[in-house]
């Protein structure tokens, strides 16, 4: 489609559930800013959790976004608290005199699109970076949330899916929406620095007192029940076992099921800390790390162990990054990579065999290298940050034209 030319820009609102660290920023955040060449934008967020960090260093490096935080939009269930924030959307969606409402996740994507309806808007886009419908609660809870997906989704323009796993997920599985309402882009990354490789793996690996020898292996994310932290523990446990002292393991991350986790490793006797390897500890709790071109350099290995995925940014990080990444073969995961060529697949919860192929990456620097340059060239063809802003505007300029406003 060419460029459309308008006598003044089209009015986007953009819902976030929060400014946290996390692929819905990482993704989104650079994505506003080149559409703000096109588009008057505005984004919402609501609340941040105790555990989490706002990404300052997006908003430094994509200067001048309208950015405005709705503090009763928050990840807990309260019926008042979650009213007000309908209201406070409502209020702001209707001053701003949004022409598109685009929501992403599910809080805000339920509250954020109810409020554009009664605001009158004329197309309110949502985007599945994932979905709540199995894993993340009870069979009950999930049953309720794919309900409610349902309903909202008649008042719905429009739904981008990241993969055509999650698209077909959507419209055959749990049948949210129909084929035609879901368009799928898939999501783009760029990285942007002046510093080698060399120097941020340096950074990294001197901060937490890795030795030359040492083969680090992270694991990135919220530490929540789908992200089965419980899982790579006892794939720690069973790995060291091996007795190789040179793998030095790192939980990358916050959540609220981390001191579970660390009662875990406690239990079964594996020594941890959150400052540094050394000879008798092989665990360190990072918590959230801000500069993740550093931590991707200075990792050897990124494991997933996830009982549910969207597209996990972090795979597509490592992939670019040269690193090799074992994972659970869980929704659209198998869209991020090529199996056995840049990142191995395991069957969930499948140890053994999980334990067995770590430890081939672990013990072959050659095959880690052949992972990585691979990976690098299957992100830069497939997940190209250019692309997805084409693509995003084509699919905003195709319904104002539906709409009649463009």
């Amino acid at each position: 489609m060419g460029q459309i030319k308008l006598e003044q820009k089209p009015r986007l609102l953009i819902i976030l559930n929060r400014f946290v660290i996390g692929g819905q920023a990482v993704d989104t955040i650079p994505l506003a800013f080149e559409l703000t060449k096109d588009f008057e934008v505005l984004i919402l967020f609501g609340e941040k959790e105790k555990d989490e960090i706002e990404p300052e260093f997006l908003l430094n490096q994509y200067p001048g976004l309208r950015l405005k935080k709705i503090p009763q939009l928050r990840r807990s269930i309260n019926p008042l608290i979650d009213f007000l924030a309908f209201f406070r959307l409502l209020i702001t969606i209707s001053q701003f005199k949004a022409d598109i409402v685009h929501t992403h996740g599910a809080k805000s994507g339920f509250l954020g699109r109810l409020a554009a309806f009664f605001s009158g808007v004329p197309i309110i886009v949502h985007t599945f970076h994932g979905h709540f419908f199995h894993s993340y609660f009870s069979p009950a809870i999930s049953s309720t949330v794919a309900w409610v997906e349902k309903i909202i989704g008649k008042i719905t323009t429009s739904a981008i899916a990241l993969s055509a796993t999650q698209k077909n997920d959507l419209v055959y599985e749990y049948k949210i929406l129909p084929a035609h309402k879901i368009h799928v882009i898939p999501l783009g990354f760029q990285y942007n620095s002046s510093v080698d490789a060399q120097t941020l793996r340096s950074r990294f690996r001197n901060k937490y007192g890795l030795q030359e020898n040492d083969v680090a292996i992270g694991i990135v994310g919220r530490i929540v029940p789908v992200k089965n932290h419980k899982f790579f523990v006892e794939i720690i446990k069973t790995y060291q076992q091996l007795r190789n002292p040179n793998a030095a393991f790192f939980i990358i991350g916050d959540g609220e099921l981390r001191g579970k986790v660390e009662a875990q490793f406690l239990h079964e006797q594996i020594p941890f800390n959150n400052i540094s390897i050394n000879a008798i500890n092989r665990v360190v709790f990072t918590s959230w790390l801000q500069q993740m071109d550093e931590v991707m350099n200075g990792l050897d290995i990124v494991v997933l162990t996830s009982l549910n995925e969207g597209t996990p940014l972090s795979m597509i990080e490592a992939q670019y990054f040269e690193k090799p990444v074992i994972s659970t073969n869980v929704g659209g995961v198998k869209d991020t990579m090529i199996d056995g060529a840049t990142v191995i697949l395991v069957e969930s919860d499948c140890l053994k065999e999980f334990v067995e192929k770590m430890n081939k990456l672990i013990n072959s620097k050659v095959l880690r290298q052949e992972f990585g340059i691979k990976g690098k060239e299957f992100v830069k063809s497939k997940f190209s940050k250019a692309n997805e802003i084409e693509r995003t505007k084509e699919f905003y300029f195709s319904l104002l034209l539906q709409k009649g406003i463009a």
